[in-house]
C-alpha cells in the first residue's frame, strides 16, 4: 500500500461523490456485508440526524477504492469523529476484502493523514469485533480499544430455529392462548408502497408504550429527523440495502412489529414494538421466532439483533463484543490526549478497585 499507486482524496458525503467513488461496488464486494456499511445508512444520517457535514477519506488502488473512512469535526478543531448518534447502533470503515491487515493498517494511515498536522485524534465507536479495522488496530499503541457492549445475532444455519426446547414450548402455549382472543397472522412487507404503512402501525405501537409517556418520549414518532431518517430508509437508492417490517396481527389489530433492514444473507432488527396490552402473550416474541423461521426459509444465514437488549438472554444468542476505537496522531496534540486517557483509565481502575 505503499507504492505510487496508492491516492487518497477527502470529500464531502453526497450522492454524486457515491457514485464517484464507486462505494456501492465496494460495498457489493464485502464477503459479509452490513447495513452500516451501506452509502444509503450514511446518507439518511447526514440528511436528518447530524449536525455537521461528513466527509469521507477514500484511499485508492490503481484508482480502485480499497478503504472509505467517514468523519466529521468535533467542537474542538482539532479532533475527528466517525458519525456518531444514539440511533446509529453500530459503526465501521469499508475495506477491501483484498487487503491484508497490513495493507488495511497502512490504508487508514493514508485515509486519516488527510486531516494534516491538525488532527490529534480520530475516534469511532461500536464497532463490531469481525471489523478489520478492530483486528488491523489490536495491539498498536496509537490505537486504544475500549469495549462499549455485545452485539447479539442467530445463526440460522442450525436445524432449528433459535431458542431452547423449553422457551418453544412456551411460546406454542403462549400462541395458543392467543388464538383464542382471534385470528393471528404475520407480515414480512418489503415493498415501497406497502412499507410505508407498515412503518405508521410500526410508529403507532412503539409510541404506545412507555417511549411515548409524557415526560419521556423518546419514540421514532415524536420526533421529526428520526422519523425522516426511518422513512428514508425504507427507499433506498444504492442496491443491496432492502427494508422489510414485519407485523404481527390479532384480526384487525397490529400489536406488534419489527423495523428491519437486509444485506446479503444477513437480517438486522433495528426496532421492535409491541403492544403492551397484550404483554401477557410475548407478542414481540412469538413475532421474533416467526421472522426467524420466515428468515430460514428464504435462506438467510443470520439473524441480528444489533444491540444485545436484556430480553434477549433467554434466547441464548451468539454474541461479539463492540468497540470504541480511538487513534491518536503521532504529534504533541495526540500525544497529549494519549496520556490524558491513560491517567484517566488509571483513575477509573482504582475507583473501581476500591468499590
Amino acid at each position: 500500500m505503499s507504492d505510487p499507486a496508492v491516492t487518497s482524496r477527502l470529500e464531502r458525503l453526497s450522492p454524486d461523490f457515491i457514485a464517484r467513488s464507486t462505494w456501492p461496488q465496494l460495498f457489493a464486494a464485502q464477503t459479509e456485508a452490513r447495513f452500516y456499511q451501506h452509502p444509503d445508512w450514511l446518507l439518511a444520517a447526514a440528511t436528518h440526524l447530524l449536525e455537521k457535514p461528513v466527509e469521507c477519506a477514500c484511499v485508492y488502488h490503481d484508482e480502485k477504492l480499497v478503504l472509505l473512512l467517514p468523519w466529521q469535526a468535533r467542537l474542538h478543531r482539532h479532533r475527528f469523529q466517525a458519525p456518531m448518534h444514539d440511533h446509529l447502533t453500530l459503526g465501521d470503515v469499508l475495506v477491501s476484502p483484498s487487503l491484508s491487515n497490513a495493507d488495511v493498517q497502512e490504508a487508514v494511515r493514508h485515509a486519516l493523514a488527510l486531516a494534516g498536522d491538525a488532527q490529534w485524534d480520530w475516534h469511532i465507536g461500536n464497532v463490531p469485533q469481525r471489523s478489520a479495522l478492530v483486528r488491523c488496530t489490536d495491539g498498536n499503541p496509537q490505537w486504544q480499544q475500549r469495549m462499549a457492549r455485545q452485539s447479539a445475532w442467530f445463526d440460522l444455519t442450525a436445524e432449528q430455529s433459535p431458542g431452547s426446547g423449553k422457551l418453544r414450548r412456551n411460546l406454542k402455549r403462549l400462541r395458543v392462548k392467543l388464538q383464542e382472543q382471534g385470528q393471528i397472522r404475520t407480515q414480512w412487507l418489503t415493498g415501497s408502497d406497502e412499507l410505508q404503512a407498515a412503518l405508521q402501525h410500526f410508529l403507532t405501537l412503539e409510541a404506545s408504550g412507555w417511549k411515548g409517556e409524557r415526560g419521556i418520549a423518546t419514540a421514532i414518532a415524536t420526533s421529526a429527523s428520526l422519523q425522516g431518517f426511518y422513512e428514508q430508509l425504507l427507499n433506498p437508492q444504492y442496491a443491496g440495502l432492502q427494508p422489510l417490517i414485519a407485523l404481527l396481527w390479532l384480526d384487525e389489530q397490529c400489536i406488534a412489529a419489527q423495523y428491519a433492514l437486509q444485506t446479503d444473507s444477513c437480517l438486522s432488527l433495528l426496532k421492535i414494538a409491541y403492544d403492551e396490552r397484550f404483554s401477557q402473550f410475548s407478542p414481540g416474541s412469538l413475532l421474533l421466532q416467526d421472522t426467524a423461521e420466515h428468515a430460514m426459509q428464504q435462506q438467510l444465514t443470520t439473524l441480528s439483533l444489533v444491540t444485545a437488549p436484556p430480553w434477549a438472554e433467554r434466547w441464548h444468542p451468539q454474541s461479539e463484543p463492540v468497540w470504541h476505537l480511538t487513534h491518536y496522531a503521532d504529534n504533541p496534540g495526540g500525544h497529549a490526549l494519549r496520556t490524558l486517557e491513560r491517567i484517566k483509565q488509571t483513575a477509573r481502575t482504582r475507583l473501581r478497585s476500591a468499590a
